[in-house]
């Protein structure tokens, strides 16, 4: 039997864990064989003793994005019987909070940080950021963490999962064009402070922080040349700090970042497809998701290569930290829906984590998305199979899915490579609700998340980095009913129980 060591690193101030249980490593799959059963009816409701998802009424009002739901609307996702205690998990078990370093540092100006293309988009482009908001201050995390630390020691947290602003240690995103030992000193204070308090430190690369000279220099990651710009950073924060962060990540959501950022236009740097968004102010090629995401795959496995040098032989481990929803046919006794629920995990999920454990891209898209793919080199694809001690997943719901009609071939976009209508719409199964955000809250697709990635990519050591549930701060809540927190208790400890169980059945 195989050990496999799942970890869960829960959002900004929630709970975080580490689960350890036995699994049988599968045989991979060919891309034929599902390997699982898509769809509801996977026999797991029963054993797991819970209601997935809180009730609503029939009124299909409530499906969608929507207002934050009032707590009698959330009920009670898994009984009022279950609760959690510490002494329920093993010894080793991880309790932690995390946070990405521009959303929380602030101390734009002064520190000596050089500007990221995130600074550009929201300073641009502020009617695509809620409230037209920036990070120029964040919360100040950046002058504030031993608050913050103290509030972690309270909650009684032992971990804690933290991004590298790539230009807050090299303004201009290179060692030859000068180090900010500001920057620096501010990583060594908190990582010392949290290893003082006895929390483990756990680091993310690349948050999608660019920096804005090698955007202006060269286009950043739409180019090659970032693969050993992002090498020279890598190594230089292992030096930095490898010495005591013993767990790494490389990127964090490189599929967010390609698709949001280089196909719909949402996110830095906001290009985008024309037959992807009207009107698209960028009009760039349909190719660029995908030499995004190529470079970001060989600049983590050029990092992946200057931490074997450096900080393996300290039991440092390094992984990357994906994000994947859980896709459920929107008719289960369609075989075109249950096939593109497939292939939705493809394009999300395996679009990285197949080049990273079998050296390629997955068989659809190098069908589909054709000579617009890049290929791996032999040598490139034989190391990429060795560039992952651990796969770091987000989960935040499911969606539903049916082929997308009516499309033109010829308008190519990430999209309609896809080729999957995404749906939120989530009739008739009208025991489920959304978030505010309108994900599906299906604590069981996690389970089934787990198992895919289990049966399909080797069983590798998984850490769960992100889980929580979105809230739309309306002002309507008093300051005692927004501290209570209700729904979003509850949507965690549904998580923690589905973890639970996922030590029995997988």
């Amino acid at each position: 039997m195989a050990t496999t060591t799942l970890t869960l690193f829960l959002g900004v101030l929630a709970l975080t864990s580490i689960l350890s249980f036995n699994a049988e490593a599968r045989p991979q799959p060919s891309d034929e064989d599902l390997g699982i059963v898509i769809g509801p009816n996977t026999g797991l409701d029963d054993d797991l003793g819970i209601v997935i998802g809180p009730h609503v009424s029939e009124d299909l009002d409530m499906v969608g994005p929507h207002t934050n739901l009032e707590d009698e609307e959330l009920g009670t996702i898994i009984g009022p019987e279950f609760e959690i205690h510490k002494h329920d998990f093993p010894k080793d078990f991880i309790f932690g909070t995390a946070v990405s370093a521009f959303q929380v540092e602030g101390a734009k100006k002064g520190s000596g940080r050089g500007l990221t293309r995130w600074d550009e988009f929201t300073h641009m482009f502020p009617d695509k950021v809620e409230r037209g908001d920036d990070a120029d201050i964040g919360v100040d995390f950046y002058t504030r963490y031993k608050d913050d630390i103290k509030l972690m020691k309270e909650l009684k947290t032992n971990g804690f999962r933290f991004s590298i602003s790539w230009t807050r240690v090299l303004p201009n995103g290179s060692v030859r064009k000068g180090v900010n030992k500001e920057g620096v000193k501010f990583y060594n204070d908190l990582i010392d402070e949290l290893i003082a308090n006895e929390i483990q430190p756990s680091i993310t690369l690349f948050h999608w922080e660019s920096p804005f000279a090698l955007e202006m220099e060269y286009g950043g990651f739409v180019d090659e040349r970032i693969v050993e710009d992002f090498r020279e950073f890598a190594k230089f924060c292992f030096e930095n700090f490898g010495d005591r962060v013993k767990n790494w990540a490389t990127f964090n959501e490189p599929s967010v970042y390609s698709v949001a950022g280089y196909s719909k236009g949402k996110k830095a740097p906001g290009r985008c497809s024309p037959f992807e968004v009207l009107n698209c102010p960028s009009g760039d090629s349909s190719e660029e998701p995908y030499k995004v995401t190529h470079n970001q795959i060989l600049s983590h496995l050029a990092a992946v290569e200057e931490f074997r040098k450096c900080c393996q032989e300290n039991g440092g481990k390094i992984g990357i930290v994906l994000v994947s929803h859980w896709y459920e046919p929107k008719d289960p006794n369609s075989s075109k829906d249950v096939e593109y629920a497939r292939r939705a995990l493809e394009y999300q999920l395996g679009w990285f984590l197949r080049p990273l454990t079998y050296g390629h891209y997955p068989a659809v898209m190098q069908k589909d998305v054709n000579i617009r793919l890049p290929e791996f080199t032999e040598e490139e694809s034989e190391k990429l199979k060795k560039s992952l001690d651990f796969v770091g997943l987000n989960y935040y719901g499911a969606f539903f899915t049916t082929p997308l009609t009516n499309t033109n071939s010829s308008e190519l976009s990430y999209t309609n490579d896809l080729g999957a209508k995404i749906s939120r719409n989530i009739y008739p199964f009208s025991f489920l609700c959304t978030t505010s955000m309108g994900i599906v809250i299906y604590p069981a697709g996690l389970m089934n998340l787990l198992r895919h990635i289990q049966d399909e990519y080797k069983n590798p050591e998984i850490y769960i980095m992100e889980n929580g549930m979105d809230e739309i701060d309306n002002g309507t809540k008093t300051l005692a009913e927004a501290t209570n927190d209700y729904g979003r208790k509850e949507f965690i400890k549904s998580h923690i129980l589905i973890m639970g169980k996922a030590i029995r059945y997988i």
